[in-house]
């Protein structure tokens, strides 16, 4: 079940989730993922088989493995990768099957994925003024006339 957005309309949170950067997961939110997916269990799908399903190596993965938080390292490594974003990362939990993941996160995940979109669109806002203000601002520059 996806987290409803206030304000928008008909845009699926789902589909909207695709287009976020992996950045926009938060620390609490990737530290709650490592706690579902780095325990190793034989009726679970764990952080291997999602680096799997991330086109990661067998090498790759084997170095991962010697680090204290696997799945984290792997969000890090895969965040550089195109095609990585919050809806795929969802798309292949729901692949892998772990429903309870997505039960236990998506909430977390949408409300920072929102949180961090308000906050790009803030900067960029200002970002604009600013050159904006700078632009107005050098055309009230007096000029000498001697």
């Amino acid at each position: 079940m996806a987290a409803e957005v206030p304000g928008e309309g008909s845009a699926s949170p789902a589909r909207s989730m695709s287009s976020l950067p992996l950045a926009a997961l938060n620390v609490r939110v990737r530290r709650r993922l490592s706690l579902f997916l780095n325990a190793r269990t034989q009726v679970a799908a764990d952080w291997t088989a999602l680096a799997e399903e991330m086109d990661f190596e067998y090498l790759e993965i084997r170095q991962l493995e010697t680090q204290a938080d696997p799945t984290g390292r792997l969000l890090d490594d895969w965040q550089g990768r195109p095609g990585a974003s919050v809806g795929r990362l969802l798309e292949l939990l729901a692949k892998l099957g772990r429903e309870d993941v997505l039960l236990e996160l998506r909430p977390s995940i949408g409300a920072g994925g929102w949180w961090w979109l308000s906050q790009m669109i803030t900067w960029k806002a200002r970002n604009v003024t600013s050159r904006l203000s700078l632009h107005s601002a050098s055309l009230q520059v007096p000029i000498r006339s001697d």
